[in-house]
């Protein structure tokens, strides 16, 4: 149960940081993109301190849940291989497969149909 939850916030935080990257760009950043509106709302310096900044978090932050999920992926049972071949021994004493007759073959005809008449011709 703990490593589905830890799973569905490592994916999220992976989006997140994709969006993230995705909105910067070589030149400027967000602040390219949006034509200047960036600069009145994320102040002087723009979008591109703003994104830096949280592309540096999500990158930590990425980085501990893929340590957690390797922690937590060990712990996660897999199925016992000798219960499974336990089960699949009692399935097959319980259902036995059902007989199978051999088709019977279609009557070969008993005789060849008569050739079509040829034309003669003159």
């Amino acid at each position: 149960m703990l490593y589905t939850i830890a799973l569905i916030i490592h994916t999220l935080i992976c989006i997140a940081l994709v969006l993230v990257i995705w909105a910067q760009t070589s030149k400027g950043g967000l602040d390219a993109n949006l034509g200047g509106a960036a600069m009145n709302v994320f102040g002087g310096s723009g979008a591109s301190q703003f994104l830096k900044k949280w592309t540096q978090i999500l990158g930590l932050v990425f980085v501990a849940s893929c340590i957690l999920l390797a922690f937590l992926v060990k712990n996660v049972k897999t199925g016992d291989v000798k219960g499974i071949q336990e089960r699949q021994r009692k399935l097959g004493q319980t259902e036995a497969p059902a007989k199978t007759t051999p088709a019977k073959a279609a009557p070969a005809p008993a005789q060849p149909a008569p050739a079509p008449a040829q034309p003669q011709g003159n």
